[in-house]
């Protein structure tokens, strides 16, 4: 867990603060509060927070003068400044000083929460330390707006194994909400990694956001969109309904993170109509800006083309390892996209760019799911992006993607499964080995094990039940206070010994793990 400090003299928004957010849920925990910047001080010896959080006007020492004090004496503890209107340069000018960030009141809680996040690895952190709920029936799902359902039987039966009834609405609204994966101009493994945990918590931020007369579930489809489906209790609600939630998100998103995204409304009088409205939804924001909201709910338009089936194929084809099913199925995008007309060489459309644009993200999406490396597969360097741009003909284009997917099949097939206990061993086996560097990062462990960090978390914590920040700690913690109790070194060359430059930053995570100080234990042992 993110250990938090809160501090402000208010009481009321001490509580405010406690209570607006579940913040367990975000791989936070409220570790101490305090009602001024002196309090402040005094705490941080006794808790050790990883992040401070405070008001600036406040008695005896302000919010400015904390901030201070912390950057100075507390390099490793991160700083974010609560400030109103009026306090608005103070706070752009303790950024220089080194605050990480501020926020101005009055702010959404999804202000809070993901300026928390973009602290140090604080994102990699909190997808490690909780699990981000699947939704129940994540398959299922996905399997309607793919596949749809056939007919009013299947239709009864998914509304009671999903909605636990059958139909009491009055009809469905489906969100598509789509990100700028330009925003990411390398977009390697480890941007293409970061963007897909700020979708995961994004879309936690979304179900918690959300508030309608009904229902709905969320979820992502096979490119990581996140797909919003909202049952309403009665047609007028579901005609009134506005989206103010969607549109927060998208500022929200932007002004934190500096991610574009767009999200299209499209309306499913019934079950059987979702596959369609998913597809209008999809087609729809291929050609459109991103930062906007896009109600289609009255767009009559047909789609120009239905490829939902194939796109099944090729995610299967990627589970199942058929490099030659996975050809068969780009050969099948690529005739509806041209169909019976020629289209010369040196044309290369819109319309095919962003069919080609889908295969290769879920191309890219089930790398990282699977704990791969972009560059392990393709060479380092590579640029799915910048490869597909220098195909000098629409041919060459559909090719290169076909390419893409065989080479990504044949590295799987190559390579000895690892599982699980293997790629925990071996990461623990790592962090013993380089437990005394000082710069050692969980970057490090993932490229050299030559999986991504978020699949090399999940995997750790699933074998060893602590994380990997816990388990590194723990290691120099112990081997710590073997050398304070059987040696007479000096407690600098302890501390740099066991990987830590700064000597009071030690004490205190030594205080923080054992309970005593250093100079403690060694005296009394």
């Amino acid at each position: 867990m993110i250990r938090i400090m809160i501090v402000d003299d208010m009481p009321i928004f001490l509580e405010y603060l406690r209570g607006c957010i579940d913040w367990n849920s975000y791989g936070f925990e409220i570790c101490c509060e305090a009602h001024d910047g002196r309090e402040a001080l005094e705490k941080i010896e006794q808790f050790y927070p990883d992040v401070v959080l405070t008001d600036i006007t406040m008695p005896y020492v302000n919010g400015l003068e904390l901030a201070e004090k912390v950057t100075r004496d507390y390099p490793e503890i991160s700083v974010i400044l609560i400030t109103g209107n009026n306090e608005f340069e103070y706070a752009r000018k303790a950024v220089k000083l080194g605050v990480c960030d501020y926020i101005v009141k009055p702010f959404e809680k999804e202000e809070l929460i993901l300026s928390l996040l973009k602290l140090q690895d604080n994102i990699g952190k909190a997808v490690e330390s909780t699990e981000i709920k699947n939704e129940e029936h994540y398959d299922d799902l996905r399997a309607l707006i793919y596949a749809g359902v056939p007919d009013v039987e299947s239709e009864n039966k998914f509304e009671e194994k999903v909605f636990g009834g059958s139909r009491q609405g009055s009809g469905y609204l489906l969100a598509l909400l789509r990100f700028d994966v330009s925003t990411y101009a390398a977009m390697d493994t480890e941007s293409r990694e970061q963007l897909m945990n700020w979708e995961k918590l994004i879309a936690k931020m979304l179900s918690d956001k959300l508030e309608i007369q009904g229902e709905f579930k969320i979820f992502h489809d096979f490119e990581n969109n996140i797909v919003v489906l909202m049952r309403f209790d009665h047609a007028s609600e579901l005609d009134s309904y506005k989206g103010y939630e969607f549109t927060d998100i998208i500022q929200i998103v932007k002004n934190q993170l500096g991610i574009g995204s767009a999200i299209a409304l499209s309306k499913a009088d019934r079950l059987i109509d979702v596959k369609k409205a998913y597809e209008k939804a999809l087609v729809y924001l291929g050609g459109k800006a991103f930062g906007q909201l896009y109600d289609i709910r009255n767009n009559n338009d047909e789609v120009a083309y239905s490829s939902l089936d194939a796109i099944i194929r090729l995610n299967k084809d990627l589970e199942t390892l058929q490099s030659e099913d996975a050809e068969n199925a780009i050969n099948i995008l690529w005739e509806r996209l041209t169909g019976a007309k020629a289209i010369s060489d040196t044309e290369i459309r819109i319309s095919d760019m962003n069919l080609l644009t889908s295969a290769i993200s879920i191309l890219m999406t089930n790398i990282i799911s699977k704990g791969f490396s972009i560059e392990k597969i393709y060479g380092d360097g590579f640029s799915p992006e910048k490869y597909m741009a220098d195909a000098k003909s629409t041919q060459e284009m559909k090719d290169r993607v076909v390419f893409l997917y065989k080479k990504r099949i044949d590295f799987e097939r190559g390579k000895k499964e690892s599982k699980t206990h293997d790629i925990a061993t071996a990461a623990r086996e790592y962090i013993e080995a380089n437990y005394a560097d000082s710069e050692l990062a969980i970057a490090d462990i993932s490229e050299k094990l030559c999986v991504n960090q978020t699949y090399l978390r999940k995997m750790f914590k699933s074998e060893m039940d602590m994380t990997l920040t816990e388990y590194i700690t723990q290691y120099r913690m112990q081997k710590a206070k073997a050398l304070l109790t059987s040696t007479d070194e000096k407690l600098s060359s302890i501390a740099e010994s066991v990987g830590y430059k700064d000597v009071s930053y030690f004490s205190n995570v030594f205080k923080k793990y054992y309970g005593v100080s250093p100079r403690s234990m060694s005296r009394e042992m």
